[in-house]
């Protein structure tokens, strides 16, 4: 556990934080021998508790042998020391997934990004922040990994003004990593909002079951490496024409339908809503979207183009042998 210094520091200091815990592990058996490593981001460390034996070796310390201690015994210790590392929180994500039995998988995510770590203090030079970019601005961060499915295609990243070009994507036959950059560096305290989209091959996801039902295989959680997020939605569009939907998630989360409206639909499509506060990485894992579809409702899009087309048809036809003149 992480507690931040309720304070503030300027563009060019070092962020420090708290880190409590207890340098025996709270077992419910007896403790025999047991010895524990801490490991911090630097060797800047400010303090820390000694609970002898303590040793300090660089960046890590170690607590122990500790022996023949009581079931549930505690120990514990405050370490104090320099973490500059990215204290990115997304204070709300809403991920879309659009299904398309035409073969594609689209993915829109929104996000509301935040610096958690000690608020900035003054005003923020660029001019600083360029000349010396080892010390001014230490704690801030510019970049993010996004780890997202293989075969990813058709990749975009923008915000409210318009394309970020600021991204870079690695691909492999395994994964695809997209390494993104916000429009400014994130300070303490600072927010950014963008949107990530991209596409996947409907036949990695989409799948039959036994029964005849089609369902949906999807990650659930946040592709931004080591990041919480404080609200997430996963909305699901199923493709119109599906019926009796139902989600299948391994931990609880609040659920409920909805319709969305998009090009050439009739009746709308109905959306899977999933919605979860305090998201970890390890919730990270695979959910599923069970529902039933008609492979005829494939032919509502193409029969409304041909009626249309076939309409307009016939009225140029109509319009250059009709005679709207007034005399002979």
């Amino acid at each position: 556990m992480h507690q931040m210094e309720l304070t503030e520091i300027s563009q060019s200091e070092s962020q420090l934080v708290y880190y409590r815990d207890s340098a025996l592990i709270l077992s419910p058996y007896h403790i025999k021998k047991q010895t524990t490593f801490f490991k911090t981001p630097s060797s800047k460390l400010e303090s820390f508790t000694r609970v002898e034996p303590t040793n300090r070796a660089g960046t890590e310390l170690k607590y122990g042998p500790y022996e023949n201690h009581p079931p549930y015994s505690f120990l514990p210790i405050l370490l104090h020391f320099e973490n500059n590392n990215p204290f990115a929180i997304v204070e709300e994500l809403v991920r879309e997934v659009e299904i398309s039995h035409w073969g594609n998988l689209q993915i829109t995510e929104s996000y509301k990004l935040a610096h958690a770590g000690a608020r900035h203090k003054g005003m923020f030079s660029r001019v600083e922040y360029q000349s010396r970019p080892s010390i001014s601005g230490v704690s801030s961060f510019k970049n993010l990994l996004a780890r997202l499915p293989p075969r990813v295609h058709s990749v975009y990243y923008r915000d409210e003004i318009g394309n970020i070009s600021s991204s870079h994507l690695r691909t492999d036959p395994w994964k695809s990593e997209l390494e993104i950059e916000p429009r400014y560096p994130l300070f303490g305290g600072w927010k950014a909002t963008f949107v990530i989209g991209y596409g996947l091959p409907l036949e990695d996801f989409l799948f039959e079951s036994p029964d005849g039902k089609r369902y949906l295989n999807f990650s659930f959680g946040c592709p931004l490496v080591e990041t919480v997020v404080n609200k997430l939605t996963v909305k699901v569009a199923l493709p119109e024409g599906a019926k009796d939907p139902s989600a299948v998630i391994p931990f609880p989360v609040e659920q409920h339908l909805e319709t969305k409206y998009s090009y050439l639909d009739i009746v709308g499509r109905t959306v899977v809503v999933l919605e979860k506060n305090n998201v970890v990485p390890e919730h990270n894992s695979p959910f599923q979207v069970y529902y039933n579809f008609n492979p005829i409702f494939m032919l509502a899009e193409p029969l409304m183009l041909t009626s249309v087309f076939f309409l307009l048809f016939i009225a140029c036809l109509a319009y250059l042998h009709v005679d709207l003149s007034l005399r002979k």
